[in-house]
């Protein structure tokens, strides 16, 4: 009797509790979901007017370096005048580097004094910062102009005050950045505000109409289903019990009354399928596992391959931002030079001689960057031909040596490969190992100081030969000796003014690899270096860089 009672008076409570529970969660759901739209709405157009008007300064900036430089202030005028054309910008102004204004509309306030806050960095940027009226945020943005490092031979627009006139001095190692003074920007807040009023009170009143609406249907569904509910979860707990002579009356032909017809018929079947149902569990978890070990397997594959990409995905941005990097020093200096000739800047025949020459010597540099960049990328996608051969070593050094004899002959260095035997035969692709063997005696000569020595030889181990450039110039540290074969590597600890492009060495090992090879340096501050790199004797068979680093980054 107890028990139906508390039966009975959860029975009168369940509805009321439903109804509660889920117009509850749908207004909180709906709350949130208002909430959450009229902040994003706010942040997103804060952020794109934030956007917008820093771009827009920036433009202002960039475009009013010169105009600045020169006093151009008609320019100026006329830059302000487009940049206010903008719906959102309220005003706007350029100022020296002391905040004294330079141009704006209203000329009487040319000349007024404006404070700037600190500059921290050389770059500089200042977005929403506080003015006199709430509604209006002011963005200030640096007008600069900057110098890209300078050869020992150029000539130099503008100087600092350190540098000297030398033209012979040592090139200048950092950017020089020269502040003008700024570009400020006033932007009103009153179509953002106006618009996201707008919004939230839509989002408010749709929230209303969806709150009210879900509490009616609600109210119904619960009160149709609950009934049949009652009748079904006292048959469950009947069930639950052990008692199987149930039976739930089918008063509805919805979805409900098909439940409690499915009921029945579960009662009816259930002691006839109970051991089924178990031998299916049984052979179903038998299954699960074996598919949950699968799966697992699959995951982990794909975690390694994953990893592998990435890996990839990372090489490919440093490479693609280290050869953005050194295109950049020749492109400035031919623009630079150009430019010099076409202002007239080049005042004899020398002058301008000076100014093509170094223009061409950045065009060849130019076109060795860009040779090295496309055979490297061959060589490592596997798509660069090898045509194996077998190859007499000395006349191959000697082949190499026409190449690279002037450059030997002005640092008046020895070139010594006499111990080779003549019959001495490896097998590789000719023109491949050249350029390794010349790639190795350029650095060496670049290296070696004036009448200094080198010398190549060749060993033999197992079933390879060991080819040995050595020389005596002035050596690496143990430590600097792996970034020999990075992409674009410059030695700090060597004093010197290389011509290449930095990819020669790193070539030179993937050509190695992909003959079946291995290349090495030994090394000693101040006694000198040796290259090794190995050929076979046999015929090797070709390996697919690519596919290496696939395999490497899966391990």
């Amino acid at each position: 009797m107890v028990g139906t009672n508390i039966g009975k008076s959860a029975r009168s409570q369940l509805g009321t509790k439903s109804i509660l529970a889920v117009v509850f969660l749908l207004s909180a759901i709906s709350i949130t979901l208002t909430v959450f739209f009229v902040s994003g709405q706010k942040n997103f157009l804060s952020e794109e007017l934030n956007k917008r008007a820093l771009s827009l300064a920036s433009n202002m900036a960039y475009n009013s370096q010169f105009a600045v430089l020169s006093s151009d202030i008609t320019f100026l005028q006329t830059l302000i005048s487009g940049v206010k054309k903008e719906s959102d910008i309220k005003d706007a102004f350029i100022t020296d580097i002391d905040g004294v204004i330079l141009a704006h509309d209203d000329k009487t306030l040319i000349g007024q004094k404006i404070t700037i806050p600190t500059i921290g960095d050389s770059t500089f940027y200042q977005s929403w910062l506080p003015t006199e009226n709430k509604d209006i945020k002011r963005t200030i943005t640096l007008i600069e102009i900057e110098r890209k490092p300078a050869d020992s031979d150029e000539n130099i627009l503008f100087s600092t005050p350190e540098e000297t006139s030398d033209s012979n001095s040592t090139a200048m190692t950092q950017l020089y950045i020269k502040p003008l003074g700024y570009a400020i920007l006033d932007v009103s807040l009153e179509s953002m505000n106006r618009a996201l009023s707008v919004g939230t009170r839509n989002a408010i009143i749709i929230t209303l109409i969806m709150i009210l609406l879900g509490a009616l249907a609600i109210i119904y569904l619960v009160r149709s289903v609950a009934g049949p509910i009652y009748y079904l979860a006292d048959a469950t707990r009947a069930v639950a019990e052990g008692d199987l002579e149930q039976y739930v009356p089918i008063t509805r032909s919805d979805e409900i009354g098909v439940l409690a017809d499915s009921f029945n018929h579960m009662i009816e079947q259930l002691k006839v399928s109970r051991e089924k149902i178990e031998s299916w569990n049984r052979e179903l978890e038998t299954k699960v596992a074996e598919r949950t070990t699968e799966l697992e397997e699959k995951h982990n594959e794909l975690e390694k391959a994953y990893e592998a990409l990435k890996t990839l995905d990372k090489a490919k941005d440093d490479f693609l931002s280290l050869v953005s990097h050194e295109l950049r020093t020749p492109l400035s200096s031919i623009l630079l030079y150009s430019e010099m000739l076409l202002d007239g800047l080049a005042n004899s025949a020398e002058d301008r001689n000076d100014f093509l020459t170094t223009i061409v010597e950045n065009c060849k540099r130019l076109t060795r960057l860009i040779n090295d960049v496309l055979d490297l990328s061959k060589i490592e996608a596997g798509r660069m031909p090898f045509n194996f051969e077998e190859l007499n070593i000395k006349g191959l050094v000697a082949e190499t040596l026409t190449g690279i004899r002037p450059k030997l002959e002005n640092q008046s260095l020895k070139f010594e490969y006499d111990q080779i035997d003549e019959n001495a035969c490896l097998w590789g692709d000719r023109d491949k190992i050249i350029q390794v063997l010349t790639n190795i005696t350029s650095n060496a000569i670049k290296f070696t100081p004036v009448g200094g020595r080198i010398s190549v030889s060749l060993s033999h181990k197992n079933n390879m030969g060991v080819v040995a450039v050595e020389d005596t110039g002035k050596g690496i540290e143990k430590k600097d000796i792996p970034k020999v074969f990075d992409r674009f590597s410059q030695l700090e600890s060597i004093d010197h003014h290389s011509e290449g492009t930095g990819l020669g060495m790193t070539i030179s090992k993937s050509i190695i690899e992909r003959m079946g090879g291995k290349i090495w340096i030994e090394s000693e501050r101040g006694k000198g270096t040796t290259v090794f790199f190995t050929l076979s004797k046999i015929k090797p068979k070709l390996r697919n860089t690519a596919q290496m680093e696939v395999n490497n980054g899966t391990q």
